[in-house]
């Protein structure tokens, strides 16, 4: 059967954005002239990756507040830095400060229980599996204005994660407003965010896991992800505050409704737990299905749902513990006209994590989630140790140990060896 048009647009397309990247991959490569270069920061400000990094992706608190200003040293507004000037009004950058590259392999993966051979469970074991390819495009543009993108190449797609414009000390040069425009994490200025996690290979369940409306809705969403949307925040001393609007899922809303989302944030700034936080956090939206259905008779379905978090983050000297209670209610679980079924849920996730010398990180997470819809129901504890050769390449040894109760689940463990890198 010969291809529709549509089909055939559809390969060509993935197949420009292909050569697109590889062509950019080549430039990036060209571009870095130093052997022992990390990232373009590691690059730009010639610091070791653990300037930023407690074990990377994992963010110290010296990597926080240099997110927080733009991608500049923290207390300065130093995005002309290293830049050539032309003439009064630009300044240009060398490439090789804004762009890096990351790698992410799953060598080999165990999972019990994920195969079903003469109807019985199998062990699954899966190897060489190359995750992604990112062309990494993260740094300031000039003084104050910053930008973050993540183009990643996966063996099926090609797409843009976190795709972000930012303004940054728009009310001087103390931090008290900052904007940013873009693909972003109504979640970015949690205590845990889900984002540059202490286990990057394993998601914190209730953050990505939990979605509206069984995730069958137009605009389903979990409590953070890469979504299109406006974010204001600001930071005078130690507190920080944060307040949003999303689309939701897509750049094109499906419906006429709004999510917002908003933060506060107290950070000790000195002493023995310096960049240790406590944070409260929240959203409410809207998911619907149905809005653009032709049938008169078929009316839109709403879904009206709210999340709320509390978390603590103590860092002391060199030992970095999190904890978060996440909790949240659906009206509308199922998206019917009548009779809407409510949802409710709640939610822990503990995490520490320790160097035990600059080879050797272990850490260790709890995700628990409880819900009336048990199908959505978790509880795991996944221990890790990970092994770096150089301080840009991480090899992680993870565990996944299901808890559940095995009378009313197929109890499912994970053993998974991870390769990342960036340079």
């Amino acid at each position: 059967m010969q291809r529709t048009l549509k089909e055939k647009g559809g390969k060509m397309f993935k197949f420009k954005m292909f050569v697109m990247l590889m062509f950019s991959l080549m430039v990036v490569l060209l571009s870095i002239k130093h052997s022992s270069a990390t990232s373009q920061w590691a690059r730009k400000f010639e610091m070791s990756c653990n300037s930023c990094h407690a074990a990377f992706p994992r963010l110290n608190y010296f990597g926080e507040q240099f997110m927080r200003n733009g991608y500049q040293i923290p207390g300065t507004q130093d995005g002309d830095m290293k830049k050539k000037s032309v003439g009064d009004r630009l300044v240009i950058d060398q490439l090789q400060n804004l762009l890096g590259i990351r790698l992410n392999l799953t060598p080999i993966a165990v999972k019990t229980k994920d195969l079903t051979v003469d109807e019985e469970k199998k062990t699954s074991i899966n190897m060489g599996n190359a995750n992604w390819l990112q062309l990494f495009t993260g740094g300031s543009i000039y003084k104050n204005t910053s930008v973050l993108i993540e183009t990643e190449l996966a063996a099926v797609s090609v797409k843009n994660n976190w795709f972000r414009l930012g303004f940054h000390n728009m009310a001087g040069p103390e931090g008290a407003a900052n904007l940013h425009i873009g693909q972003l994490s109504p979640m970015e200025w949690h205590a845990i965010s889900g984002r540059v996690r202490m286990i990057a290979p394993v998601s914190i369940q209730t953050i990505s896991g939990v979605k509206s409306s069984e995730d069958k809705g137009e605009d389903s969403v979990p409590l953070a992800s890469a979504v299109p949307g406006i974010s204001f925040y600001g930071y005078q001393g130690p507190v920080l505050y944060s307040v949003g609007i999303s689309n939701g899922k897509t750049a094109t809303d499906p419906n006429q409704y709004k999510n917002y989302f908003a933060t506060i944030r107290y950070d000790i700034q000195s002493g023995d737990l310096m960049g240790s936080a406590l944070s409260i956090w929240g959203m409410s939206g809207s998911d619907t299905k149905d809005s653009d259905t032709k049938d008169t008779s078929t009316s839109q379905k709403k879904n009206n749902f709210w999340r709320a978090s509390p978390a603590v983050n103590i860092r002391h000297h060199q030992l970095d513990i999190l904890a978060g209670y996440f909790f949240g209610r659906d009206d509308n679980w199922t998206l019917v006209a009548a009779s809407p079924i409510e949802n409710e849920f709640s939610g822990l996730i503990l995490q520490t994590g320790y160097p035990f010398s600059q080879s050797i990180y272990g850490a260790l997470q709890y995700d628990y989630v409880d819900s009336d819809d048990s199908s959505i129901n978790f509880n795991k504890i996944t221990p890790s140790v990970s092994f770096f050769p150089k301080d840009n390449m991480r090899i992680y040894l993870t565990a996944r140990v299901d808890l559940r109760d095995a009378t009313d689940y197929d109890k499912q463990h994970e053993l998974l060896i991870t390769l990342r890198t960036m340079f």
